[in-house]
């Protein structure tokens, strides 16, 4: 169980008809429904599922939506594409990949805005700041 806050998850298997491999989704408790969810302190994830952590803690919000677009990119996918044949995401293949700093990371995610957001604004951000 996980402290019931910010992180950034992918699944560890795809489809082969997908064109993506890696396909990054935040988990946030601030825009998660309470309406429809238990008051507790805690998350579980389903163990077909990758989540990024810095050593079991929750991810600060902007540092969580910079990881989101650095995997999203098409970089990234192009990358993992040549390095791995198979639909499987191991969270190995994820920690092999080379980060942005947590500085590069937060200030991608500080230049995300949800209420328009594309393909092409990921990878603009990525271009700008790498």
């Amino acid at each position: 169980m996980l402290f019931w806050q910010s992180y950034v998850l992918t699944r560890r298997l795809t489809a082969k008809e997908e064109k993506r491999r890696i396909v990054a989704s935040i988990y946030t408790a601030d825009t998660a429904d309470t309406a429809d969810t238990a008051d507790v302190d805690a998350v579980g994830f389903d163990n077909k599922t990758n989540y990024f952590h810095p050593m079991g803690k929750p991810l600060d919000s902007d540092l969580a939506k910079g990881l989101w677009v650095f995997l999203n990119s098409t970089l990234v996918d192009q990358y993992f594409h040549q390095m791995n044949g198979h639909t499987q995401v191991n969270a190995t293949d994820l920690r092999t990949l080379r980060n942005p700093t947590k500085q590069q990371l937060v200030a991608m995610g500080n230049m995300v805005d949800f209420v328009s957001f594309d393909q092409k604004r990921v990878d603009q951000i990525m271009g700008h700041l790498l």
